[in-house]
């Protein structure tokens, strides 16, 4: 998922919200919905911003990944999260009206190709294969970590201490395909032993439960995890830091408006605010907004 992760000034808070409170018919699992009929707040969108939005595009149906906290996930019927909240603050500077609904990984980048969803908010790492079809605006750099159940005493202090291990990963996730595709490299004749779940929870769950070794996951996600829960050790190992945040169909004229509003709510303070209140700032914050496309994969 996710891309590996690896890191997670100071004006008034600008624009907080886009939507009104998001109501879920279904939770958790691999598609809730949100039947969230999300209005604009009261407030001016940024100019500047909204003439970057096509005329017809006043609205947009946005996936959300279900349970990726502290970015994205569902609690108590309410998708929550940091990189919710700067969605919506950019929903307002674009003058529009976003649409939350919370989903599975796996069907999230089908959805944004056949049109089902304009724009995921699900920490889509960046890589070569997505940027065939896909175009990211990042919120954050971050890079993948390794947990293992507390107590096992483990030491992952490079890659290569995990080989020969059990390694539980997220389908879909830039950690499945990085892991898969250099385990020879890495590990020669004593192989990571890779399984994939079908969601986080119980990738976490089968290592806290000793069936599966270790657990290999974006850093900011796995440490807020571990810290919650109090089940996992975390490494101190970053590996492979790379730009994640939402995506959108290659070629959508999304991309340049969620990237001018990326930067206005960078510019008023108004991101620093909202990843402070979510207690992940870091190395990974960004000081400027990107468009990465296969055109321009550096943005």
């Amino acid at each position: 998922m996710t891309g590996t992760r690896g890191g997670r000034a100071s004006a008034a808070l600008a624009a907080l919200t886009a939507c009104a409170a998001l109501v879920l018919s279904a939770c958790g699992g691999n598609d809730a919905k949100s039947s969230s009929g999300d209005a604009p707040a009261e407030q001016a969108a940024d100019p500047a911003v909204a003439k970057l939005v096509p005329a017809n595009l006043k609205s947009a149906k946005v996936a959300v990944f279900g349970d990726w906290a502290p970015e994205e996930y569902v609690e108590n019927g309410q998708i929550k999260g940091w990189s919710v909240d700067l969605a919506k603050a950019m929903a307002a500077k674009m003058g529009m009206t976003f649409t939350y609904q919370a989903t599975g990984f796996d069907v999230i980048i089908p959805g944004l190709n056949n049109g089902r969803y304009d724009v995921a908010v699900a920490s889509l790492g960046v890589t070569p294969d997505r940027l065939a079809s896909l175009d990211f605006v990042p919120l954050q750099k971050e890079g993948t970590a390794f947990g293992w159940k507390k107590g096992a005493n483990l030491d992952i202090a490079k890659v290569e201490d995990v080989c020969g291990k059990s390694v539980a990963v997220l389908t879909g996730a830039w950690e499945y395909k990085y892991l898969t595709e250099n385990n020879a490299k890495i590990c020669g004749s004593n192989p990571m032993r890779i399984e994939q779940f079908k969601d986080q929870p119980s990738a976490e769950l089968a290592v806290s439960s000793g069936r599966v070794q270790v657990v290999a996951a974006g850093s900011g996600k796995l440490k807020y995890s571990a810290k919650q829960s109090g089940r996992l050790d975390t490494s101190n190992l970053l590996v492979n830091a790379v730009y994640n945040g939402l995506g959108v169909k290659q070629g959508s004229p999304l991309g340049p408006a969620l990237k001018a509003a990326l930067q206005a709510v960078i510019a008023d303070g108004t991101y620093a605010k909202i990843r402070s209140k979510w207690g992940v700032t870091s190395q990974g914050d960004l000081t400027s907004a990107v468009l990465i496309t296969k055109a321009h994969p550096e943005g």
